[in-house]
């Protein structure tokens, strides 16, 4: 077991940190961070390593690239050091302190792929990332102050006002998206960045820019970066300030930048006269078994070397600070009656932990006496920059829940209505509203024109939960995985979005249907306005809840073939079960009938009309026994006719029911099985 360096060794934290620049950043200035991991190994079912006895060490200002053959295990290193992988064995820590939940507040991971809503543009997706993410106690010109200035830190001044696009609609360039990815994630003042393959897909210019704003961004205001690249050019490779080199999932070099080359040197590989070094150590770690073996050994031999060299450093520092603090213990008249006994070589001299496993060999300090060590550490918070305090953990959400509620209400309407609103569904819209008002234009309150009067309110219901919930269906997935996105960097909670989506969506939901209805139905014959209300909140109230099925089935079914193939058959039975296209069903299921949202929005809208409505006339030769002492056939009747039929109340009460169980369900899906891994 790795033993853990003692507080006084860690004084250099304190040494050679500087102190964070100013910047415009509105949050408390976050102290640097320091990022150490030790011999981190992550197993693959239980058998082959991912990752094996990969450590490293990136301090405040460093850019630190971690490069290997494609499949080593780069992503995966980056994932363990945010947090998302489970470690096997081995440890992060963040300047003193392991790396934890409260912690992850204080690091971006910027994905490989850039995940946006398509139809925001630039500007827009970063106003609602900083009300999310920036907190309640900054004013919201200042959440927008500060979005202008990572505009203008990353370039993107000229492209802010641009869509971000997608295969269908052309927006923002593989390298403006890139770097909006970027600028979502610095909103939050990250301290820690860890960045998957940013100059992927970019030409050479554009990845230059993009990794030259990093290493300024570092520099100036003090950021620790982990960046995987594949292949970079050798401009790009000469800014990073160390390297990590992987492969097999072992390191095949960690160390300065600048001193790669004479690594490969020493082991008889030669580079050749104005050869990319990026190229060449790439070339060499894809070589025979043997090749890989000897770099590793090597690179092991190399490694054990740097943390020695380091801990003869924070030797002399630990001194430097132990003469200090003895001069200034001696003087003060109120602890100098407390000397300090201990000597220099009993505080720090550093030795080879040997009860440690082979393969996990660290190196540590004697331990002092607790209390001159606790002394000590305290002591040296006044000169250090980079510890971790309780204060810059003292939320748990960014922003409250209201906020996020009305944040994502506004970014859910705005980024839903252009395509549930569409040219093309209003045109839809409107062209079946009319084709339907004329195909059942001013029908006689007759009983031969019953099934006719029916048909348009079983077509009317029918059309309006496929629209819903196919709509919703197809809308979900591309939704879903920025959901995903924001809920692994901690933007809101689950809770929030859920409810801001149901909210946010509803009038969007409801318009179309609305205009459908008031085309339709007076061109069908209206009769009072009261039915003319009552029928739509019905048909709206059947929308709703189709588009609730859609948005369960979208969440639960990953594939969208299978979510495609359920929602048909579920579909096809709620329409065949509705009461209208069959009405001699048999007994034995019968009882399918009762799962059909279309049945019961349909039988209230039979209540209503005819109920409410002017009454149907009796045919001379009726098929309504009733009619053999009346001149109209009583609602109750024509309801009863097609099977089961409950009362209005309890019919909506179903409706209301099916309702809140899938959104219900919705949810506990997102919650429990489809939550973001």
């Amino acid at each position: 077991m790795i033993k853990k360096l003692l507080a006084i060794c860690l004084l250099e934290n304190g040494v050679n940190a500087q102190e964070p620049p100013e910047c415009m950043h509105p949050l408390p200035a976050h102290r640097p961070i320091e990022l150490t991991f030790t011999n981190l190994a992550v197993k693959l079912d239980d058998k082959r390593h991912v990752l094996k006895n990969i450590s490293g060490v990136v301090k405040p200002g460093q850019v630190l690239a971690v490069m290997g053959p494609s499949g080593c295990g780069k992503t995966t290193l980056l994932n363990c050091l945010s947090g998302r992988i489970k470690l096997d064995s081995g440890c992060i820590h963040l300047n003193r302190e392991r790396l934890n939940k409260r912690c992850k507040r204080r690091i971006c991971y910027v994905l490989q792929q850039d995940i946006f809503f398509p139809d925001l543009t630039l500007r827009r997706t970063l106003e609602y990332a900083a009300l999310l993410r920036l907190p309640d106690s900054l004013s919201h010109s200042q959440k927008m102050q500060y979005v202008d200035h990572i505009i203008d830190v990353l370039d993107l001044n000229n492209c802010q006002d641009t869509i971000i696009g997608d295969y269908m609609k052309r927006g923002l360039s593989g390298g403006e998206k890139k770097r909006a990815n970027i600028a979502c994630e610095l909103l939050t003042n990250p301290a820690l960045m860890l960045l998957d393959e940013p100059t992927t897909g970019l030409d050479s210019h554009s990845a230059y820019k993009l990794m030259l704003s990093l290493k300024k961004y570092a520099e100036n205001e003090g950021k620790t970066i982990v960046v995987t690249v594949h292949q970079p050019s050798s401009q790009i490779f000469h800014m990073f300030d160390k390297l990590l080199l992987i492969c097999n999932g072992q390191t095949a070099y960690f160390g300065d930048i600048n001193k790669v080359v004479n690594f490969f040197s020493n082991i008889g590989m030669m580079i050749a006269p104005h050869y990319n070094p990026a190229d060449f150590i790439l070339e060499q770690v894809k070589g025979t078994e043997e090749m890989k073996q000897n770099i590793i050994a090597a690179a092991k031999r190399a490694q054990d070397d740097y943390y020695q060299q380091e801990l003869l450093h924070l030797t002399c520092t630990c001194d430097k600070y132990l003469n200090n603090y003895r001069h200034n213990h001696s003087k003060d008249k109120y602890n100098s009656q407390w000397p300090i006994n201990a000597t220099n070589g009993h505080i720090c001299t550093a030795f080879s932990d040997s009860s440690t496993d082979s393969n996990e060999k660290c190196y540590t300090a004697i331990r002092v006496n607790e209390d001159e060590a606790r002394t000590l550490w305290l002591d040296s918070q006044s000169h250090s920059s980079t510890s971790t305090s309780d204060e810059d953990f003292t939320w748990q959400w960014p922003t409250s829940f209201w906020t996020q509620f009305k944040v994502l209400i506004q970014r859910n309407f705005h980024e839903a209505r252009p395509q549930m609103l569409s040219t093309l569904n209003w045109v839809q819209t409107v062209a079946l509203g009319l084709l339907a008002g004329l195909l059942w234009f001013q029908l006689p309150r007759t009983e031969q024109s019953l099934h006719n009067i029916q048909g348009w309110m079983f077509f009317s219901t029918t059309y309006w939960m496929l629209f819903a919930h196919f709509g919703t269906l197809s809308s979900f997935p591309p939704e879903r995985e920025v959901i995903n996105k924001e809920r692994q960097s901690g933007a809101y909670r689950l809770s929030a979005y859920y409810l801001a989506k149901m909210v946010g969506e509803l009038p969007l939901t409801i318009t179309l249907p609305v205009v459908y209805h008031v085309i339709s139905y007076p061109m069908l014959g209206m009769h009072s306005f009261s039915t003319f209300f009552t029928l739509l909140m019905f048909l709206l109230l059947n929308t709703i809840v189709a588009q609730s099925v859609g948005f369960f089935v979208g969440a639960l079914c990953m594939d969208m073939q299978v979510s495609i193939t359920i929602s048909a058959l579920y579909t096809l039975a709620t329409q065949l079960f509705g009461g209208y296209l069959a009405t001699n069903i048999p007994s034995w299921l019968q009882w399918m009938q009762y799962l059909s949202m279309v049945h019961y929005a349909y039988q209230n809208m039979q209540i209503v009309e005819f109920g409410d409505g002017e009454p149907i006339k009796c045919a001379e030769q009726s098929k309504y026994a009733v009619c053999q002492n009346s001149t109209v056939i009583p609602a109750s009747d024509i309801v009863n006719a097609q099977g089961a039929s409950f009362p209005l109340w309890l019919n909506t009460m179903i409706l209301f029911g099916f309702l809140i169980v899938f959104r219900v369900l919705g949810y506990l899906v997102l919650r429990f099985i489809r939550k973001p891994k």
